[in-house]
């Protein structure tokens, strides 16, 4: 399933692997810095406030306790008016506490805190009357002094007490500020090494997916270059590797064809300069013994024989020459306006001998008003002298060989064909008939031919614009047609 994903899309989800992981960690540091803000502002505002308040409330009450002793001694009613004073600054102290205390203890500490301080204030009243000019008894003020120590104590201590709770709240809330801190720079490092772990991971898999291959391509490259074709590669890889393995191996095995193909060509072409060769050499050799002295019509054979052989090996080396130069683009082509009709007859005349020996009828079929073509004559006559040469080389005695032409007005081309009745191409060679070094099996066994002909008359045809093509019927004749520009 993994070598069906291409190169990209591995890249695309290693990232987004690597992305979600670093967004869950920044969330979770989010989320983490979101507690630690709370906390923070929880000690800032409430418990830090609440010390705060429960201290000043304590001053508050040992300072009402003394404005409460220095009135009864000097019966200052700037006293009085300070201990209602100090008694109004507690009621907001102990208001605001009420309102920050979030647990049942600090509520009913301070409800206790309340009930002493207004029991105490009372008392004050009771005792000193409201605006402080009250006649006081020593009895009384020993009873006032009695009972506000006892309930300044408790109620000092009940403050102290608010004081602890909210300093231990305060201590826990630091420690898990301290805690979650610690969690967040642990997460944060744990992301950070699993994004490196990933990014090492991912980088390594995917450089080994591609290099692993790529390898292996170039093993198999040196491996060709030697020689060595070897095996088609199978390479699990990603699709884009994937198609350049198959590409190679089809190079590969368009290579392995092309050498055995040369190598058969080599082994063919030296047998078919071998044989005129040997021709020649016996021939001259008979010649200059002067077997034949008294026999000159032999002699005249062998002469004749010792010319055509001669013929027959400059055709075939003037074959390599034209082919060698039409692929290094070095054959020039000279364009001009003529008439098809007399390169068709040219050809004729010279193959018409050879046409009477093996009782071959050559048929044309040429309209008088087919249009002049934008050819290289030459190179055309060459294109019709391999066509009818094949042609006459495959049909057997008594067959008939036909060259037609037409205009395709429509398409603004003219169509050649030339056909024969031999015994056609199967199928399967159709498609390499054209082919460099290919040669024609004449459905018996023999293969005959340089392989360069038909090879030949595509690259004129084709650098003339046209196109060429095969049509057989194996058993009942082949016809080959090519087009040109009207």
């Amino acid at each position: 399933m993994a070598s069906n994903l291409s190169i990209l899309f591995r890249l695309i989800i290693s990232y987004l692997l690597i992305i979600v992981v670093v967004l869950f960690s920044g969330i979770y540091t989010i989320w983490n810095l979101s507690e630690i803000n709370r906390l923070i502002q929880t000690v800032t505002n409430e418990d830090a406030r609440e010390i705060r308040l429960s201290e000043e409330s304590l001053e508050i009450l040992y300072s009402a306790t003394a404005a409460d002793e220095k009135f009864f001694v000097s019966r200052d009613k700037n006293y009085h008016r300070q201990f209602k004073t100090l008694g109004e600054e507690f009621e907001k102290r102990m208001t605001e506490l009420a309102s920050l205390a979030d647990t049942p203890r600090k509520k009913e500490l301070l409800a206790r805190v309340r009930a002493l301080q207004s029991e105490y204030g009372r008392l004050f009243d009771d005792t000193a009357g409201t605006t402080g000019s009250r006649s006081v008894t020593e009895r009384e003020i020993a009873r006032l002094r009695a009972e506000r120590d006892r309930s300044t104590s408790e109620a000092a201590q009940r403050l102290r007490e608010l004081t602890k709770v909210a300093s231990a709240e305060r201590d826990e809330r630091l420690v898990r500020i301290e805690a979650v801190s610690a969690q967040t720079a642990n997460a944060i490092l744990v992301s950070l090494i699993v994004a490196v772990m990933m990014v090492i991971v991912i980088s390594a898999f995917n450089t080994h997916s591609v290099s692993a291959p790529i390898s292996r391509l170039r093993e198999k490259t040196k491996a060709v270059a030697g020689g060595n074709f070897g095996e088609p590669l199978n390479i699990p890889s990603p699709p884009e590797i994937r198609e350049l393995a198959d590409a190679f191996n089809a190079m590969c095995e368009r290579l392995r064809e092309i050498d055995q193909m040369k190598i058969d060509y080599i082994g063919h072409l030296s047998h078919e300069l071998r044989t005129p060769l040997t021709a020649i050499k016996e021939a001259s050799s008979m010649l200059q013994e002067g077997l034949f002295a008294a026999l000159p019509e032999r002699e005249r054979e062998l002469q004749d024989l010792i010319r055509e052989e001669c013929e027959r090996l400059i055709r075939s080396v003037n074959r390599l020459l034209d082919f060698s130069m039409m692929e290094s683009g070095m054959m020039p082509l000279v364009l001009q306006d003529a008439e098809l009709p007399p390169i068709v007859e040219k050809n004729l005349q010279r193959f018409s001998p050879l046409a009477q020996r093996k009782n071959i009828t050559l048929q044309v079929r040429i309209p008088p008003e087919l249009p002049r073509l934008r050819m290289d004559t030459e190179k055309i006559e060459v294109v019709l002298e391999n066509l009818l040469s094949n042609a006459l080389k495959f049909t057997p005695d008594g067959g008939l060989i036909t060259i037609a032409a037409r205009h395709r007005a429509d398409a603004g081309r003219v169509e050649v064909a030339v056909s024969d009745t031999g015994r056609g191409i199967p199928e399967s060679g159709l498609k390499e008939v054209f082919e460099k070094f290919r040669r024609v099996d004449d459905g018996k066994g023999a293969v005959r031919g340089t392989g360069l002909g038909l090879a030949i008359v595509k690259h004129i045809i084709n650098a003339h614009g046209g196109h060429v093509w095969a049509e057989s019927e194996f058993g009942r004749g082949s016809t080959f047609t090519f087009s040109l520009p009207a």
